[in-house]
């Protein structure tokens, strides 16, 4: 059987941002109808606790499609010019189990992860949304630029980065995105002050986004942490913020930002305002005022993955996606 590879510049050509954002919505809301199942993942932590390789495994019914996440995950690559994230996601028909591709994992990751947070945006923030603090300036940077430039009028970007000099860099590479202002600058706060949008899409282990720099009416895309010992958020987020997870039962398991704001007694599992896609239902509120401030925590999840792989997959191979 000859099962098609389709490598990073088949998703970026097929799956424009506008379309992922949607498609994260739709997806998002299945996930809280429980129209998509998703067992849970494995982890083994590999080469003496440098890396870790997951297996991801779910099943989209009203796709007709089921398959899994298999990705390495090793947080120093970068500093080797290599990926953090590299792995495939493999594709089944669900009526005969089939092997239908291999889509490639770390750019489907990168568009689906900046498209949900788009998608949270859309809903959540307010309508004249135009300054962002990008917090990072990475690969999930560039994508939720692309995320945030789609779905508000953004004016200016202010990029902030552990080392200026990959900021200022950032800001000269995406100068001409969107008719945005991008601006580096040394301080987190100084990014975060008087922004609309927020986004954190950093590798830190400790918050780097502190609940008292936020300006009322602020959204807040917490996105880089993803175990129960990491945050990139300090608990005033948490306490100041309504906060909307994708799947609570997995944020309550590994949501760092979550996790220990609770402990900390500045945030508890009732303040949750509910699942992303309960609210794209409209089973429960969104923003409800303009000086709110609204919180999205994202972890991912498999089902995204494979979503944005089918989408791929139909795309590439002239299909029509169902």
């Amino acid at each position: 059987m000859n099962v098609p590879v389709l490598d990073s510049e088949s998703v970026y050509r097929s799956l424009d941002m506008s379309a992922c954002i949607d498609l994260m919505a739709a997806t998002q809301a299945a996930l809280s109808r429980g129209d998509i199942r998703l067992p849970p993942r494995s982890v083994l932590e590999v080469a003496d606790g440098a890396g870790y390789f997951f297996v991801m495994p779910g099943e989209i019914g009203a796709n007709e499609v089921l398959g899994a996440k298999l990705v390495t995950l090793f947080p120093e690559n970068p500093d080797r010019g290599v990926p953090t994230v590299q792995g495939y996601i493999l594709l089944f028909d669900s009526t005969g189990g089939s092997p239908l591709a291999l889509v490639e994992a770390a750019s489907v990751t990168a568009l689906r992860t900046a498209a949900a947070s788009g998608a949270a945006t859309r809903l959540l923030a307010r309508e004249d949304a135009s300054v962002v603090a990008m917090l990072g300036c990475g690969v999930l940077a560039e994508t939720h630029l692309q995320a945030m430039l789609a779905i508000r009028p953004v004016q200016d970007v202010r990029i902030w980065g552990r080392n200026l000099e990959k900021a200022t860099a950032f800001a000269e590479r995406h100068a001409d995105k969107g008719g945005a202002r991008l601006q580096a600058v040394a301080e987190a706060a100084e990014a975060v002050a008087d922004a609309h949008l927020v986004c954190t899409v950093t590798g830190s282990n400790t918050p780097i986004l502190q609940g008292e720099w936020l300006t009322p009416g602020a959204h807040v895309n917490l996105v880089g942490a993803h175990n129960p010992a990491t945050r990139e958020a300090d608990s005033v987020v948490l306490e100041r913020g309504r906060v909307y997870t994708e799947i609570t039962e997995f944020a309550l398991a590994e949501a760092g930002d979550l996790l220990l704001a609770i402990e900390e007694g500045h945030f508890a599992q009732s303040d949750i305002v509910g699942e992303i896609g309960a609210a794209f239902d409209g089973k429960v509120p969104g923003r409800t005022g303009e000086t709110e401030i609204t919180v999205y925590k994202s972890l991912g999840n498999t089902a995204q993955d494979l979503a944005a792989a089918h989408y791929v997959y139909t795309r590439a191979t002239g299909q029509t996606e169902s």
